[in-house]
């Protein structure tokens, strides 16, 4: 409160500075400085709010794991292998500061409950060697019947700009059984028939030596794809195999709502973003992912793990 002067006695109204007109409480004197300070608190202190607001959201729904079921058409699929039964983790993200710990463990216990008949992982497993240990142990849990498998994905070997990542391929699984395939592929055999498994190595992927058509050397079995990068589809020759698993996107992890459906803030624009696709006779299925990257938090992208069963057309 200022003091009153000769040519205005008594103390002075207080008053808006907007308006100014009187208000209760509090003055603005001969400076606006006070009353800028209070219009700034009006703004900033909503806006705090929503920011905390909203970051919790995102931990939130990070950890709002989407376990579901999936019935997944594929053409040309052996009448033996109808309803066959596939875990499809993805984007583990384990070891960097995230929730994505606890993540993994909801979609293991999932994938523990469902008992596929087998488990394929799409990449960026391990973005941090401390988490190895941790991943292992869950994985070990699931124990399916035709084994585990996975392929690299770029964090995995160490094509990142997210500074918390220390990505590194592990070879052995020990005890959880997971074999990774690089560039190669494998014979499995189920109900009297055999399926070819390929997976695309990262590393070939990312500097254009990656040939997945070259991988199969079965042309009698049924031949599903594993590749961390969903635009492998894309270049594919017609008939090189039945079914493509992929993640990568996050489904965008970070996303805005918008007259047209969510816009997202990173990997917005792909063929196969996230879902099942049918091209070219193959079908293609995009898994969000289980964890998250760069930032712990997820925005109208829910993280996700799915028991595909695999369903024949016609």
């Amino acid at each position: 409160m200022y003091q009153a002067t000769a040519t205005h006695p008594g103390p002075v109204a207080p008053c808006s500075c907007v308006l100014a007109s009187p208000t209760p409480g509090g003055g603005c004197g001969t400076s606006s400085t006070p009353c800028v300070a209070r219009s700034r608190a009006a703004w900033v202190r909503p806006l705090l709010a929503a920011g905390c607001g909203l970051a919790g959201w995102g931990l939130f729904e990070s950890q709002w794991l989407d376990c579901k079921v999936v019935d997944v058409p594929v053409a040309g699929l052996p009448p033996a292998l109808d309803g066959l039964s596939l875990l499809h983790l993805s984007d583990l993200h384990a070891g960097t500061p995230s929730l994505n710990l606890r993540a993994l463990r909801r979609a293991v216990d999932f994938g523990v409950e469902m008992r596929p008949d087998l488990v394929a992982i799409t990449g960026d497993l391990i973005s941090h060697p401390r988490a190895i240990d941790t991943v292992e142990r869950e994985l070990a849990r699931l124990q399916p019947p035709l084994g585990a498998y996975a392929v690299t994905g770029n964090h995995d070997v160490g094509a990142t700009n997210d500074p918390f990542s220390r990505g590194v391929v592990v070879e052995d699984w020990g005890q959880a059984g997971v074999e990774t395939l690089r560039d190669r592929s494998v014979v499995l055999t189920t109900r009297g028939m055999a399926i070819e498994l390929a997976g695309v190595d990262a590393t070939t992927w990312l500097v254009g030596e990656s040939r997945p058509e070259q991988l199969f050397e079965r042309p009698d079995a049924f031949r599903i794809l594993l590749s961390h990068f969903p635009d492998a589809a894309e270049g594919l020759p017609a008939g090189t195999c039945s079914l493509v698993l992929s993640g990568h996107l996050h489904g965008g992890q970070i996303c805005l709502p918008g007259p047209r459906g969510r816009i997202k803030l990173s990997h917005g624009n792909w063929r196969f973003d996230e879902g099942v696709f049918e091209h070219e006779g193959m079908t293609v299925v995009v898994s969000r992912g289980v964890g998250t990257t760069l930032v712990p938090f997820r925005l109208l992208s829910r993280p996700e793990v799915c028991l595909l069963r695999l369903t024949r057309v016609g």
